[in-house]
């Protein structure tokens, strides 16, 4: 099984003022957290970004097909560039998400996808895992411009998983993103 990771770190990163990526958190850039978390699961790594500064890292950078069509956009080119039976989806501003949450993730995978939720039962599209079937309704999705997550995830249908506080790394913060510095020096 051909497991690939996505990396999305295309975002405008408004509220964070600079490139959300290259913000460094407790050492290191936010970028690698996502990138070490996914990289011993995966065959390849690929970093969904149009952003040159990303190059350090020595990974593929995807540009997004068609510009300005936030995750989707992002995930579906990654999905037409590189072909795997499995992706990995990480962005690049949740560091509290550990690797043993993907491997949880593909444990189950059968269907399109499997998607964690949270503590408060919001679904995390951003931290998921997606079959190679999903990408249809990726493409689907950014051609007709119906670039809401939500509403694609009812398309996929996935299998939904809720992280126990039981298991070894749960974490009340696990989904927890850094949009703002404010968010950085908390």
């Amino acid at each position: 099984m051909k497991i690939v990771g996505i990396v999305l770190s295309g975002g405008k990163s408004r509220r964070m003022g600079q490139e959300k990526g290259l913000v460094k958190y407790k050492g290191k850039a936010l970028i690698e957290y996502a990138i070490e978390t996914l990289k011993p699961l995966c065959n390849e790594l690929v970093i969904s970004t149009a952003n040159d500064s990303y190059a350090y890292l020595g990974l593929p950078m995807i540009a997004d097909e068609i510009p300005d069509c936030g995750p989707i956009g992002g995930i579906s080119t990654c999905m037409k560039a590189v072909n795997a039976d499995v992706y990995l989806v990480v962005s690049c501003d949740v560091p509290n998400v550990p690797t043993e949450l993907f491997s949880d993730l593909l444990a189950q995978v059968n269907g399109n996808a499997v998607v964690p939720i949270d503590e408060a039962e919001r679904k995390q599209p951003l931290s998921a895992c997606y079959t190679s079937s999903s990408s249809i309704f990726f493409h689907e999705a950014l051609e007709s411009r119906e670039l809401k997550m939500m509403n694609l995830l009812k398309k996929i249908e996935p299998l939904y998983f809720k992280p126990s506080p039981n298991l070894e790394y749960y974490k009340s913060n696990l989904f927890s993103n850094l949009n703002s510095m404010g968010d950085i020096s908390d």
